[in-house]
């Protein structure tokens, strides 16, 4: 089905349609696959540049050309659709056409997180079952040896320009069934911080409306670049930033950096219009004179996204880069990215919001027994729409209990007002319960960062002998400043409530962070154990 110019407006038409058994928000017309993103692409703009990385660009006719030599290469290597693929590799041009082979191709593609070690890979390979694992040359003796190990039983290892490279076939020659929209082309690992990590499934018909849901709040123009900060094996990869700039003819930056200093300047360079990370991620950027309006002058969208985007990195985003537009994303991996999202306007009218949802995606916060609760009263929220995954794989228990009746229970306490508009107050399993007091480590952590000698905190519970669990807060100084706990209680207690003032204050010289940049409250909490 053919896309309008009004389906891609930020007012275009919705449709409710049946999805996960249940009533779903849903764009009406839109391309039934990625593939068809792409097929798009290469028929409306097929010289543009389609993606860029360290090594040269690629236009969206070259892509979708190496694309289909590369679905005809794992077909070779003996992948049937349903076979699942591994890769360890960094972002590259080679790296996405993998994906977008996979998904062309009807295999599933499970990207490595380049931070985990090399046992954790072993059981990943196990996990997904991958018939075939490919990597980079800077990785590919350790993958070999984590399939060497036994516990990945018979899967083949090679490198992944060796599949990914141009060959005879072309996109339009490819003869190969088209996939369905209701199947999968890739799984993106949960951080597993309570247990076993769960393979959440990306859909088609999910990606697409994600794609089009930044797209409706993004509004990229035709040659713009987007950045692709995250790992191409994580959810916003794709849809925050390849497939939105390939729906309106722009160019995806594939970059193997996470360090701002090493990233600005090549934001600069490719005239980076959008660009999307970690709330720790730009607090870090703000530390270098390369992010300023000067430097940036293309720079027309920032996001913030995966934490609380609190009120001092909108202060010094602002003072640096005036004219940029601030976007605060909430979603997860299950919602393909995006849920809710807080425009530039909203930020002065509804601060610490995470936005309204978007077009295709309801929002419902409930009590613990399922239960919808009034506006501004917290409990769990809960997420219905397009962008809702089919599942795990493998997990169909855990499928179930995250997902009832088209409601995917996301595991965080947050309340809503009048007027739809969500905040996220904390993890359910980071909730403290102070002696029946819910003391939300959002609201804290916002308190303490108004202190002008605290540059970041986190905050966990600790055990406590008479109220089951108190306050435990890790603070991390601002350069040559030192807060006594007394003080830091005081600012707690004038700044919120008594009852939420730390029972616990230690002094760190950085927060731990996990691999998505995200604060690993876990360690935290073992240093109180």
């Amino acid at each position: 089905m053919s896309l309008h110019h009004r389906d891609l407006a930020p007012d275009g038409p919705v449709t409710t349609e049946t999805w996960l058994g249940a009533p779903a928000l849903s764009y009406p017309r839109r391309p039934p696959s990625v593939a068809r993103v792409l097929d798009r692409a290469v028929a409306r703009w097929p010289h543009a540049p389609a993606a860029r990385d360290a090594a040269g660009e690629v236009s969206h006719a070259g892509l979708a050309n190496r694309v289909a030599a590369t679905v005809t290469a794992l077909q070779d290597a003996g992948l049937r659709r349903g076979d699942a693929v591994a890769v360890a590799a960094a972002n590259s041009i080679d790296h996405l056409v993998l994906v977008l082979a996979c998904a062309r191709g009807g295999f599933v593609v499970s990207g490595f997180d380049l931070k985990l070690a090399p046992a954790r890979w072993a059981e990943l390979l196990a996990i997904t079952g991958a018939r075939l694992a490919l990597a980079d040359p800077a990785r590919i003796s350790v993958l070999r040896g984590c399939a060497d190990s036994g516990a990945a039983g018979d899967v083949a290892v090679l490198p992944l320009r060796e599949l990914t490279a141009a060959g005879s076939v072309t996109w339009a020659a490819l003869d190969a069934p088209w996939p369905g929209d209701h199947e999968h082309f890739q799984v993106v690992h949960t951080s597993g911080s309570t247990g076993r990590s769960k393979a959440s499934r990306v859909v088609h018909r999910c990606s697409v409306h994600s794609a089009m849901s930044y797209q409706r709040v993004l509004q990229l123009r035709p040659g713009e670049c987007a950045a692709v900060l995250f790992h191409l094996g994580y959810i916003s990869a794709l849809h925050a930033h390849v497939l939105p700039a390939m729906l309106t003819g722009g160019c995806s930056v594939l970059l193997d950096s996470a360090s701002p200093r090493s990233y600005l300047p090549e934001l600069a360079a490719h005239r980076v219009a959008w660009a999307y990370a970690v709330p720790a991620w730009w607090q870090a950027a703000l530390r270098e004179p390369g992010l300023s309006a000067a430097a940036l002058p293309s720079l027309r969208l920032l996001g913030a996204g995966g934490a609380t985007f609190g009120a001092s990195l909108e202060r010094g985003l602002r003072e640096r880069l005036p004219e940029t537009e601030l976007l605060n994303v909430y979603g997860l991996s299950e919602t393909h990215s995006p849920a809710t999202i807080l425009r530039d306007a909203e930020f002065a009218t509804r601060p610490g919001s995470v936005g309204r949802p978007l077009p295709c995606m309801e929002v419902s916060v409930r009590s613990p027994d399922g239960a919808e609760l009034p506006a501004g009263a917290a409990g769990e929220v809960w997420l219905r729409g397009s962008l809702v995954s089919t599942g795990y794989d493998g997990m169909p228990e855990a499928t179930a209990e995250a997902i009832v009746d088209g409601w995917f229970r996301t595991g965080d306490v947050g309340r809503v007002d009048a007027e739809g508009y969500l905040w996220i107050l904390d993890r359910v399993k980071d909730m403290i319960n102070r002696g029946g007091r819910k003391v939300y480590s959002v609201d804290v952590e916002e308190v303490l960062r108004t202190h002008p000698a605290i540059a970041d905190a986190a905050v966990v519970a600790a055990p406590d002998p008479r109220t089951g669990e108190t306050v435990a807060a890790f603070l991390v100084l601002a350069p040559g400043a030192r807060v006594e706990p007394a003080e830091v209680r005081r600012h707690v207690r004038e700044g919120l409530a008594e009852w939420a003032a730390p029972s616990v204050v230690e002094v760190v010289d950085e927060l731990p962070r996990n691999s998505r940049g995200k604060t690993d409250k876990p360690a935290l909490r073992a240093r109180l154990s």
